[in-house]
């Protein structure tokens, strides 16, 4: 499907209109920095927050792309149904989604025209509810006016249909690392970033890595401009931010919001509903009123059926109200079932990860690892820098958190000289399958 041909999710911006006009300037957020580029005077900034930023960039409206570390974009297949039915479907189903809890997380889906036998493809983003409120305050404070939130790797998308690739796998130099997108059927389909690589050879199996992650068939390379990787198919001037400000905002169909500013929009069209509901009714008793001065003799009539829809309709108001209760007592279920059966992140999932950032001449030797507990790793290095390094490697994964080191003693393995190391970390997501009693529960 092109970019021209988006069906969307949630094709609301912040303040409840979308632009059909390409927003020039594009603002690249992390957590530690940001990135500004400009099209129409192709200049390009970077600067410690937003607040520095405004002081050489300007204010106004921008869009805000979310990096790849602080951002989650993942595809699969739902039912061929309503763009409404379908958010609720992902309502369920987003807890095994992403190593966040639903309640934690902001989040937009785009439909695409890929439909088969298993259903339509929909491609989810999302990144921490807290992450985009600093953001968006941030913003505000310094003086700009977001006008959509959006992962930074659907610029590679953006990139992709540009050089005519609908498979293809994105790969550019920034300031958090190697960021690797990919694409398949002109959607994105998976957005990551691994450590730059010291050897360019090596980006080759962080790319090949990256494809089995997803299980997606190997596709051809695109090189953005500034990496130096001779492997690549294809070679692109251009660099992902660039691509978001060369189109229309509502051609990718995905903006991040709060919820309270989706609750926001919700009451708005609940009002407005309400507000055309009471002009109808109005209408309608005029016109009551008309009719019983032109047929008083059916006043009565009319009367007693009002009375009559009237019972009927508090009768269904109740029976909507139950229902409600059960609809709610039943999602509680689903939550904890959830929990037991889709975990956040799996034991294979997490020893990928583990074993994906293991340095060379660095041997794992035990794990640990239990629901809800701390997890523990110990192994084997032949040098003190080798245990740092995979230290440090493990800190910066998102997947996981309080990466500490516990003991490093040196020691000999057949006359050899070795470190022995225990590391201690909590998997993200890795929730007890039954919450503790809160002291004082009433048994």
């Amino acid at each position: 499907m092109g970019l021209g041909d988006r069906t969307d999710g949630d094709d609301h911006t912040e303040g409840g209109t979308m632009s059909v006009t390409a927003i020039n300037r594009i603002v690249e957020w992390t957590s530690s920095g940001v990135t500004a580029v400009d099209a129409g005077t192709k200049q390009r900034h970077s600067a410690a927050n937003l607040k520095e930023l405004s002081a050489i960039f300007g204010g106004g409206s921008i869009v805000l792309a979310i990096s790849r570390r602080s951002s989650f974009v993942k595809a699969l297949r739902v039912p061929n149904a309503a763009a409404s039915e379908i958010d609720l479907i992902l309502q369920t189903q987003m807890a095994s989604m992403f190593p966040v809890p639903l309640p934690e997380l902001a989040y937009s889906f785009r439909l695409t025209e890929d439909v088969d036998e298993e259903g339509r493809l929909a491609v989810v983003a999302a990144m921490r509810e807290t992450d985009l409120q600093a953001a968006l305050l941030d913003a505000k404070e310094a003086g700009f006016k977001v006008e959509r939130v959006i992962p930074a790797g659907f610029g590679s998308m953006v990139l992709a249909e540009s050089l005519s690739q609908p498979a293809c796998a994105v790969v550019e130099s920034t300031t958090e690392g190697l960021a690797i997108d990919l694409v398949s059927g002109k959607e994105l389909r998976y957005s990551r970033v691994a450590p730059l690589p010291k050897n360019p050879e090596l980006i080759e199996s962080e790319i090949t890595r990256s494809f089995a992650a997803v299980g997606l068939d190997c596709a051809p390379t695109v090189a953005v401009k500034g990496l130096e990787f001779g492997e690549a198919e294809f070679r692109s001037a251009s660099n992902s931010l660039e691509a978001l400000a060369s189109i229309p905002l509502d051609k990718i169909g995905i903006n991040l919001e709060t919820h309270e500013t989706r609750e926001n929009r919700a009451k708005s069209a609940q009002r407005n509903r309400t507000r055309l509901a009471v002009l109808l009714c109005a209408s309608a008793a005029l016109l009551a009123l008309l009719v019983y001065f032109d047929y008083s003799d059916q006043s009565e009539v009319v009367r007693k059926s009002a009375g009559k829809w009237q019972i009927q309709i508090n009768g269904l108001r109740n029976d909507r109200k139950r229902l409600e209760t059960d609809v709610n007592n039943l999602q509680a279920k689903v939550g904890s079932l959830e929990r037991a059966f889709a975990p956040a992140q799996k034991p294979y999932e997490v020893l990928n990860v583990i074993v994906g950032h293991l340095p060379k001449d660095v041997w794992l030797t035990g794990l640990t690892l239990e629901r809800g507990k701390m997890m523990y790793i110990r192994g084997t290095s032949k040098t003190s820098e080798g245990v740092s390094d995979y230290l440090q490697s493990l800190t910066t994964e998102p997947r996981l958190r309080e990466v500490k080191l516990v003991f490093s003693n040196n020691g000999d393995i057949d006359k050899t000289p070795v470190v022995q190391f225990s590391f201690q970390a909590f998997p993200v997501g890795n929730l007890p399958l039954i919450d503790a009693k809160k002291k004082g529960a009433k048994k």
